[in-house]
């Protein structure tokens, strides 16, 4: 069992305590192999993927706990530690956000060390996986990150070399959370019907104290009844591209205003934001708009 903490560490036992197998849904894929995923998070445990013998992961995330079962076995079972395998990742609906996919940007985290590969489990056959989903899949991975780095700034070292960058971490990570929340917000907007705009523009203002709704909710009681500012921005995946753009125009002027600026989470959230924009699913516009 490995619990990955919002701050990033991972804690890891041998301890044969899993959580139920049953009532679990399928919400992507993750491609490792045993190895890594051994090194990444600990001792498996056997006995609960589907052949009842196949060493499976259990990781508790801060989105919820998430199962890596093998769905596929390598030709050569000698081979079987160094191989990659896909691997089904299953969830509980005791997350933030129930039957989401919260827990994918921790998963990718967790064992390949980056976000930016998390999209790559929206697989075809996902059919009600979106891109807006996903998006959101992130926002909530960037407010929880954005929490943990606030709630540790009294633990850091000040006589750290990148004790500046440490510090700074929690705005940086607010930004990239309210440029995510403005285009998903605008997308919103687009799709939603008369009745539902007029009842964004009856909610009251929402507060930072409200946590994780906060920012799922900050810009709609902008919104007036009627068409609003604006009728809102369909392209989804144009809009996260501009920004990944823009992202990546921006760093070089970025790092001179702020030499701190932790640029390995500047360089991921662009690489993320531009795979987000590349997921490919098919049918997508013919999905019913999917509420957050």
């Amino acid at each position: 069992m490995a619990v990955l903490n919002p701050d990033l560490s991972i804690d890891t036992s041998d301890d044969p305590e899993t959580p139920p197998t049953t009532g679990l849904i399928g919400v992507g894929y993750l491609t490792s192999s045993v190895h890594q995923l051994r090194d990444r998070l600990g001792p498996s445990q056997l006995g609960h993927a589907p052949d009842g013998v196949t060493e499976t992961w259990v990781l508790h995330t801060p989105a919820g706990t998430a199962h890596l079962w093998a769905s596929t076995s390598p030709a050569d079972p000698a081979d079987e530690g160094d191989v990659a395998r896909r691997w089904l990742i299953l969830t509980t609906t005791d997350g933030i956000q129930p039957w989401s996919y919260g827990v994918l940007p921790w998963v990718y985290k967790a064992v390949d060390g980056s976000t930016e590969a998390f999209p790559t489990a929206a697989l075809p056959h996902f059919t009600e996986a979106t891109v807006f989903a996903f998006g959101h899949a992130y926002l909530d991975y960037l407010y929880l990150r954005m929490d943990a780095e606030t709630g540790r700034r009294d633990q850091l070292d000040r006589s750290a070399p990148d004790f500046r960058t440490h510090l700074r971490r929690p705005r940086q990570l607010n930004t990239m959370l309210l440029q995510l929340a403005d285009v998903l917000h605008d997308y919103e907007w687009a799709h939603a019907s008369r009745a539902e705009r007029a009842a964004w523009a009856r909610m009251q203002r929402p507060t930072p104290s409200e946590g994780l709704r906060y920012w799922k909710t900050r810009s709609r009681w902008l919104y007036p009844s009627g068409s609003g500012p604006h009728d809102g921005d369909p392209d989804l995946p144009g809009r996260l591209r501009a920004l990944a753009d823009t992202a990546r125009e921006n760093r070089a002027s970025l790092l001179e205003i702020a030499p701190e600026m932790d640029l390995d989470l500047h360089d991921e959230n662009e690489q993320t934001l531009r795979a987000l924009a590349d997921i490919l699913i098919p049918g997508l516009d013919v999905l019913r708009f999917p509420h957050a």
